[in-house]
């Protein structure tokens, strides 16, 4: 029976023994339950993310992820993905998920710490852990290193908001990446020594499986994917579509993508164990 985690605790242990816990945006109830049948073949404990512009209602979103969650049999929490501002987190804790990320990093550095301070001043006391951001990770546009994360600010920024774990900017983007992805791994390294926290990669969709493996072992402890799994679970659906005898009824389509998707994942979250230690 799956249990229930705070996300900071399933990273914490991934940090101590060197691995990265998947973590996932879902959309509807398959992909949730495509991410869950993936961890449980990976063998990995599991991060269930909901976006904050998702079309489903968060306390719906968090009631099936908990759901499925405690029918799997891996260690699982709910996290609010990218919310923009101190409302949509608290509304999150009310719909019962277990961690939330404040994305104030386009903000400037002292707007940051004080908005994602006032958060995790709201959150602690309830028991739910706080994900901040710093540095610029943009989307689908050419990677900026002029603001990249830096080890002096990381460490500024932890101890000024008590965040219990940071998103980092070495390299990494949203979405399609439209450059060969180049990660700063001794950049990287030097923000671990700063910053002692967890730290997440967000954008990980497309990252080399060298360089993703690299940054797991130098304390990459989170890492955030949907746009590659998304774009598979598409591209299994437009292959079966046009195949000789296509399904007639949804369920049949959605069924018959299911499998190849889960092992897409499974595969992907292997790779976030680069020692291939026994997990769970």
């Amino acid at each position: 029976m799956g249990m229930l985690c705070r996300s900071v605790d399933l990273m914490r242990e991934g940090r101590k023994r060197g691995y990265a816990v998947p973590a996932y945006d879902t959309f509807n109830y398959e992909s949730t339950k495509m991410v869950f049948e993936a961890a449980e073949q990976a063998g990995t404990p599991v991060i269930i993310m909901y976006y904050n512009d998702g079309y489903i209602a968060m306390d719906t979103f968090a009631a099936m992820v908990k759901s499925l969650g405690a029918k799997s049999s891996v260690p699982f929490s709910v996290h609010l993905d990218h919310s923009p501002d101190f409302e949509t987190c608290m509304r999150a804790i009310q719909s019962g998920f277990t961690s939330i990320m404040l994305d104030a990093s386009k903000r400037p550095f002292d707007e940051n710490v004080k908005e994602t301070r006032r958060v995790v001043e709201a959150a602690c006391p309830m028991g739910i852990d706080v994900e901040g951001e710093l540095g610029i990770v943009g989307r689908e546009e050419k990677v900026d290193r002029d603001r990249f994360t830096q080890p002096a600010e990381a460490r500024r920024f932890a101890e000024e908001t008590g965040v219990d774990s940071l998103a980092v900017a070495i390299g990494n983007s949203h979405g399609v990446y439209i450059e060969e992805p180049r990660l700063e791994i001794e950049l990287l390294k030097g923000i671990a020594a700063a910053a002692d926290l967890p730290l997440v990669l967000h954008g990980t969709s497309m990252i080399p499986v060298d360089q993703l493996k690299e940054a797991v072992r130098h304390g990459i402890t989170k890492t955030n994917i949907a746009t590659e799994y998304l774009m598979y679970y598409r591209d299994q659906l437009a292959r079966i579509l046009a195949g000789d005898k296509p399904p007639k009824v949804i369920g049949a389509l959605l069924e018959a993508a299911h499998r190849p998707v889960v092992d897409f994942i499974a595969e992907k979250m292997r790779v976030l164990n680069p020692d291939g230690l026994t997990l769970l």
